[in-house]
């Protein structure tokens, strides 16, 4: 048997947080029938078998617990059988349940995709599974991975899932580091609202929560209109809204919407926090499979009440405070010098960024490689998203682009069944966001009367995260 390491800093943070789960995920939605399961459990052999992370086995701290760290067990393998299983999406469905709209076959899948992302993986085995859904739609099924965030991140399963279907990146798909320039930044405007004072380490403002009742997680996903979200990101002056600034307006709108007043929440007057990951690969490591990620934490104009106001006011969080400021370092140093005292550290500190006001809110918005993409024929349609649950009080929130198949998926631990009336209200967002201000009747260049203004094409741009590919609105 060979020898058991220990986690990196970073996997420790992932196994550190009590009551969650842990557990990441992707879906991948495809028209036709679905492949065999053998058939499939052969290309995952074939295909992931040579991966050295797929085949360990997360062992708990040995006595005493609360001083040492979990630790990695490798093997020579894995169980292919074990380790992909098939489910029919409509089992223990009542017959006639209406559709969901833009949610596959309703409430089934996605009651099927919740349960797969709020429970933690059985222990004993590799962190991973491959499920093959059948009737995840009309006419359509879906693959989904997932894994513990120790073992994989966000970045992991696109890596894993475009190896495992046939296909290759397209033209357009950006490789490496890119992180756009402060000056480009600047160019957005002199005028354009100050950011909030700077993120301390201190707690913010909390989500209300119901009195008397325990918030439960929620998942709900729905598809979003391709139209609202290039107009979204052109709403800005210069170079355009990224994906991240655009989610993180829209999330503040919508939980203004679903919440109430935000100087009734608990915590006020102090801010709102939310935060992004941000992927730490360098060009070389570009097909690295782990754990390579920080993570950025800024203030969320919540007490904005316009939506342009909002995504201009995201815009200077994200220059002020993001990855070009340090962002992601300073939380990578957090986790460094906590490490230094012993993986206990590593846990306390993951303990109490899990407090209602420390960061309730986290979005994460990345396209997937440009296809085309199949899995033995059947032609892949759709990306659906499963971030994490996280601590009672938080929101999570993702947003994936495939050849302009926007979907947003919703993961709630607040109200009971907050997903989807967050998701609705998101997207109600997005069309606010994409709403153009008319210029004044007989301004210089403008309309004799009211009307949209003209705006010119956003140029190239690199992402606030890598493998965001926040390229161009198309």
């Amino acid at each position: 048997m060979e020898t058991s390491t220990a986690l990196s800093p970073v996997e420790e943070v992932h196994c550190g947080a009590r009551g969650v789960p842990e557990t990441v995920g992707m879906a991948a939605l495809f028209a036709g029938g679905p492949p065999e399961a053998d058939a499939l459990r052969a290309r995952v052999v074939e295909r992931w078998g040579h991966h050295p992370r797929l085949r360990r086995v997360l062992l708990p701290p040995a006595p005493p617990a609360r001083l040492r760290g979990h630790r990695w067990l490798p093997l020579d393998r894995f169980d292919a059988r074990r380790h992909v299983t098939v489910v029919n999406a409509a089992v223990g469905t009542a017959a006639g349940a209406a559709d969901s709209p833009g949610s596959g076959d309703g409430a089934a899948f996605t009651a099927l995709l919740g349960r797969l992302v709020t429970r933690a993986l059985p222990a004993g085995l590799p962190p991973w599974r491959l499920t093959l859904v059948r009737g995840a739609g009309r006419g359509r099924f879906a693959v989904v991975l997932t894994a513990h965030h120790a073992l994989l991140d966000g970045r992991s399963l696109e890596i894993l899932l475009s190896g495992l279907f046939d296909g290759a990146p397209g033209r357009g798909v950006r490789r490496g580091t890119g992180v756009r320039a402060v000056g480009a930044l600047k160019a957005a405007g002199p005028d354009r609202p100050r950011p909030p004072a700077a993120p301390g380490a201190g707690p913010g403002r909390s989500l209300p929560l119901p009195p008397g009742l325990r918030p439960r997680p929620d998942l709900a996903w729905t598809e979003v209109d391709a139209d609202a979200v290039r107009a979204a990101r052109r709403a800005l002056p210069g170079l355009g809204a990224t994906l991240n600034e655009v989610l993180l307006a829209a999330a503040v709108g919508a939980l203004r919407a679903v919440h109430g007043d935000p100087d009734r929440w608990p915590g006020a007057p102090r801010p709102l926090y939310g935060s992004f990951p941000v992927d730490l690969r360098t060009p070389r490591e570009d097909r690295m499979l782990g754990t390579a990620v920080s993570a950025v934490r800024v203030p969320l104009p919540v007490t904005a009440t316009d939506p342009a106001e909002r995504l201009a006011a995201c815009r200077g969080a994200l220059a002020a405070f993001g990855p070009l400021r340090g962002g992601a370092d300073t939380v990578r140093r957090a986790v460094g010098a906590a490490a230094l005292l012993g993986p206990w550290a590593v846990r306390l500190l993951a303990s109490l960024s899990c407090s209602p006001g420390f960061c309730p809110v986290t979005c994460l918005a990345f396209g997937w490689p440009r296809g085309p993409w199949s899995l033995d024929g059947r032609p892949l349609e759709r990306i659906v998203p499963l971030p994490p649950v996280l601590a009672p009080g938080t929101v999570c929130l993702a947003l994936t682009d495939y050849a302009g198949a926007y979907t947003l998926t919703a993961v709630t631990r607040t109200l009971p069944g907050g997903a989807r009336p967050l998701a609705g209200a998101l997207t109600r967002e997005l069309a606010l966001l994409a709403r153009r201000p008319e210029p004044a009747p007989g301004a210089p260049g403008g309309p004799a009367g009211p009307g949209p203004v003209r705006t010119s094409g956003a140029g190239r741009f690199a992402g606030a995260i890598r493998g965001t590919r926040n390229g161009p609105p198309r």
